[in-house]
Order: structure tokens, then sequence, then C-alpha cells
């Protein structure tokens, strides 16, 4: 019955909409969304300013659901000014099927970063419908000694799947540096036809090789936390991320450091 109910809200809301808004990676699921407190590569899914040189790869069975598997994989490259990033996210069940491919371009000037980004989507219902779509994300991140800030919007492109609009997604984040070892994000999201979203994360380098990373976010309400263990260019996460109404999502992840 719990997979049944998983996969009507799935092909009513396209995995766009708040309530079941996917996290990239662990990381992401530790700090509901908000990228500037720890980036890693797939954080140019979130808001296409981000750049972080490296590979990360996650999975993860959705919301404990072992017929729900979801796998992501990115890449990132920087090149003197210029950040380049490729990355998919794949959902497979025998039911429903939905990937996200996307290709990142950002560029630094001084304390400000600027990105674009393309994504192609594809979602397939068994017996329902199969459709796919091209959209089009902006961000922008400033950056100073102890303050980061971003904006980005997702789908400025109006884009179009099955006839009906995709929702256009505002996320404002904010990232204070608190002490050499912690960080504190606040952030809100705004989805068309949604309440916005308050987020707030943090994140303490316990060791060298031990990072905890923690968040809550408030409508709807959700906890996040998570343990990053680093060994030189690698390192490794698990978090953990409640739902009001599903299980908890377990997220591990592999990044590899440029």
């Amino acid at each position: 019955m719990k997979l049944f109910i998983i996969i009507l809200l799935l092909c009513c809301t396209f995995l766009s909409a708040i309530d079941l808004h996917l996290p990239l990676s662990a990381v992401q699921n530790a700090t509901s969304g908000l990228v500037l407190i720890y980036p890693t590569p797939s954080a140019a899914s979130s808001n296409a300013a981000c750049s972080f040189a490296g590979i990360e790869t996650s999975a993860t069975y959705l919301f404990s659901m072992e017929d729900l598997p979801f796998y992501n994989f990115h890449v990132q490259y920087k090149y003197r000014d210029i950040g380049f990033h490729i990355g998919n996210s794949f959902l497979a069940h025998p039911l429903y099927k939905e990937s996200s491919s996307m290709f990142t371009l950002n560029y630094a000037y001084h304390e400000f970063t600027v990105g674009s980004s393309v994504r192609y989507l594809y979602n397939m219902v068994e017996e329902y419908h199969e459709d796919s779509a091209l959209l089009v994300d902006m961000g922008l991140i400033w950056n100073n000694n102890s303050i980061s800030t971003g904006l980005s919007v997702r789908n400025i492109t109006h884009s179009q799947f099955l006839e009906e609009k995709l929702p256009i997604v505002y996320l404002w984040e904010s990232c204070f540096y608190i002490t050499d070892k912690s960080w504190l994000s606040v952030g809100l999201e705004k989805e068309t036809d949604f309440d916005f979203a308050f987020k707030i994360a943090g994140r303490y380098d316990v060791h060298k090789v031990l990072t905890v990373l923690s968040s809550y976010q408030y409508e709807p309400d959700r906890i996040g936390i998570g343990a990053v263990f680093n060994l030189k260019d690698f390192s490794i996460c698990y978090s953990v991320r409640t739902h009001q109404y599903l299980s908890l999502n377990h997220y591990i992840s592999l990044n590899y450091a440029f």
C-alpha cells in the first residue's frame, strides 16, 4: 500500500513538488537542500553557480523502499574562472521511471559567480504516459570571507510536461562563517502554487576526518542529519532525513575532490 501511495505521488508531482523534493546526494539530504554550507559536485543541481571540482556518486532506496532505487552521478571540473558540470539522476521502478541529465556552465568574476544549467527530464509511467522536457536553470552566488549568498531559479524557461507547465522553483540561501569549525546556513524555497519553505542547516567540523551536518525545514516539517568521513581527497557521507508521512530517507555518497 505504501509503495502504491509513493508511485501515485510521484505521478502527480513529477518529483518537483516541495513535499517530494529529492536530494541528489547524502549531503543535500542532511542539509535539506542547502548547498553553500558544504559544497560538493552535485551542488550545481541546486544552484548553477556552485563550483566544486570533483566526482560524486550517491544511492538510496527512496523512503526506504527497495523497489524504488534512486541513483546520482555528478562530475565538475574547473579551468581558471570557468566551471563545467555534468550530472545524471535515475529513479527506477517497473511501473515508474524518471531520469534527469544536466549540463552546467558557470563563471567566477571577483566575488561573484554566475551559472546556467540545461536539464533534460524524461518520465515514464507504465501504460499511462511517456514524455520529456528541456529546462533551463540560472544561479548567482556572492562570496566573501565570512558570508556567501546564493539565489537560483529553476525552470526559467517555463517548460511544459504533458502539455502542463512545470513549476518554477526559487531558492535563496545565505551561509555564515561562525568559527574555524562551524557554519550556519538559512534559506527560503518557493515553488509555484506552494507556500515558502524555510530551511536552516548547521555544519561542525569535529575533526579533519569527521564533519557533522544537520538541518530543519519548516513547511513541510523535516529534519536531516548526516556525517562526512574525510580521507585525503576522498569522502563518504551518510545521512537520514525525515518525512511527514513516509519512512526515513537514507542516503550514502562517495566524493572525490580534484
